[in-house]
């Protein structure tokens, strides 16, 4: 039926422009299609404040609304205590900071969905499948042929709209067009609510922050930090960020740089220098490169690891500051690559710099597909010479690599992409799976990499599928050795003050 409307209004001009005007509503006319016993997704940020407001609003008149999300930014009721007769919060991919208390209370659950086969009940109709009843997200207006672009932060939206029975969208002028797969036609979209998030400028985030009268001086100017390293990072969500702010900042209690790490504006470790100098030992002149969200992934480009590399190619599922001024700066050339040749191809620009995503905007050179395409085992296996860089929290000395828990089952985040980019660089052809991790967690106090994984830990990248890890004490290459070579290639790459107990436990489990 979709696509027969889409055939019909593609072709007429006015047609689209009156379907528009008939679908114009106010948000909370818009989340009355949500029923009792819905299934309702919203997806990775920037999230549709206001629907999820006006949604959580109606908390009195609905039962067992499951509502399936991903890194949030704001809290619109449903994890708080007291709603779970009206709503039932589910984390997909992306954990963050925000509601990882309320992961930990089991105030929500955690769905260990990947990309490319996140919708496969769906698709095959297996008994086991859960139908997506309502999508919101957040669209540009319509340009002239009826398109509303979904913008640099991309993601699995579009995945989300064509499979949806209900989708309801908030149309922001500020979301750019971009080029490869990223737009919904309106006659894909079943409700619209205007509501442009402002664009800020640094001064007015100044006279935000002035607005509460924080104090103590010291508290006031830790918060003024806090915003212009994020001012710096995520320029073009601000608006969103200070709606959510205005809930915290007046509670002296609340320590704004408990999220910086999820935030992306920590400072980062003196590991970092050491990481960056071995990793950039492994990217080679025409290779392609992806980088997962986190630590230390997110300062490979600043730390000035491909300033000296030629003819660099870009696949990745998000970025990292500076990465898209690669293509700018003529690092990133896409010539040599095999798969979307002479493109960087993304499925969102989430953690790459406004300059990052004022440049990609609207340029050819940019394609942004879905994470269902672009994070598929399949698709990028066929990337040659592609290195994948991604974070863990843990080694053990077998390979195990844990990405999620530390010390225990406890969830510091989901897996992302990382899984299906770790795997598809090492059936690539060339492609080498790297994962990035100090030395030592806890202010030193404990190593990361370990004799065995702590009951409960949860493995992300089994064994069989580990390649390259990267301390800043070295390069542990692991991809066709036993596990006592690989126990000698780790400890090799444990911080000194761990290495000889280290070598006792490995002598437990690999010797008689």
């Amino acid at each position: 039926m979709h696509q027969y409307r889409l055939h019909q209004e593609m072709h007429y001009k006015k047609d689209w422009e009156e379907g528009y005007k008939s679908k114009l509503v106010s948000a909370d006319n818009a989340v009355k299609v949500v029923k009792s016993g819905d299934y309702v997704f919203t997806p990775l940020p920037p999230q549709p404040l206001l629907l999820q407001s006006a949604l959580a609003q109606r908390a009195s008149e609905l039962k067992n609304v499951t509502v399936q999300t991903a890194a949030p930014v704001q809290d619109p009721g449903w994890f708080s205590p007291g709603i779970e007769e009206s709503f039932n919060p589910v984390i997909e991919l992306f954990i963050a900071g925000l509601v990882r208390l309320a992961h930990d209370d089991r105030r929500t659950t955690y769905s260990p969905v990947s990309f490319s086969t996140q919708f496969k009940t769906i698709d095959e109709n297996r008994p086991e499948k859960r139908d997506i009843d309502v999508f919101m997200t957040c669209v540009s207006p319509p340009d002239k042929n009826g398109f509303c672009y979904l913008g640099p932060h991309m993601w699995h939206k579009r995945s989300y709209a064509k499979r949806a029975k209900k989708v309801i969208v908030e149309v922001d002028a500020n979301i750019p067009k971009m080029y490869g797969d990223n737009a919904l036609h309106i006659s894909e979209i079943d409700y619209f609510v205007e509501n442009t998030v402002s664009m800020v400028t640094w001064e007015e985030c100044v006279d935000f922050i002035d607005s509460f009268g924080i104090e103590p001086p010291e508290r006031r100017a830790s918060v003024e930090e806090f915003m212009r390293r994020l001012y710096k990072l995520h320029g073009d969500m601000m608006g969103m960020f200070m709606e959510v702010a205005r809930g915290w900042l007046p509670d002296p209690n609340f320590d704004i740089w408990s999220i910086a790490g999820p935030a992306g504006v920590a400072d980062p470790a003196p590991s970092i220098n050491g990481i960056a100098e071995n990793l950039n030992e492994i990217i080679q002149d025409g290779d392609c490169f992806q980088i997962g969200v986190g630590r230390p992934g997110v300062y490979m480009v600043d730390m000035g690891v491909f300033d000296q590399k030629h003819d660099l190619s870009i696949y990745t599922e998000m970025g990292a500051p500076g990465m898209a001024l690669l293509v700018k700066r003529g690092i990133v050339t896409g010539k040599c690559q095999t798969f979307h040749t002479g493109k960087a191809v993304f499925s969102t620009l989430t953690g790459c710099g406004p300059d990052d995503i004022e440049f990609a905007a609207d340029n050819p050179m940019f394609e942004v597909y879905d994470s269902e395409y672009v994070v598929n085992i399949a698709n990028i296996a066929k990337v040659e010479n592609i290195v994948a860089i991604n974070n863990g929290l843990q080694v053990d000395l077998t390979g195990q690599i844990c990405s999620e828990t530390q010390f225990g089952p406890r969830m510091i985040n989901g897996q992302g992409g990382q899984l299906e980019f770790h795997i598809g660089s090492f059936l690539a052809k060339g492609g080498r799976a790297c994962t990035l991790l100090p030395s030592t967690a806890l202010q030193g106090a404990a190593s990361t990499i370990v004799a065995q994984l702590d009951k409960g830990s949860l493995v992300t990248i089994q064994r069989h599928f580990a390649d390259i890890i990267v301390t800043e004490h070295g390069i542990a290459r692991l991809a066709g050795k036993n596990h006592r070579e690989r126990a000698d290639e780790l400890i090799g790459v444990a911080h000194p003050d761990f290495r000889a107990e280290l070598r006792k436990e490995a002598q437990k489990l690999f010797y008689p």
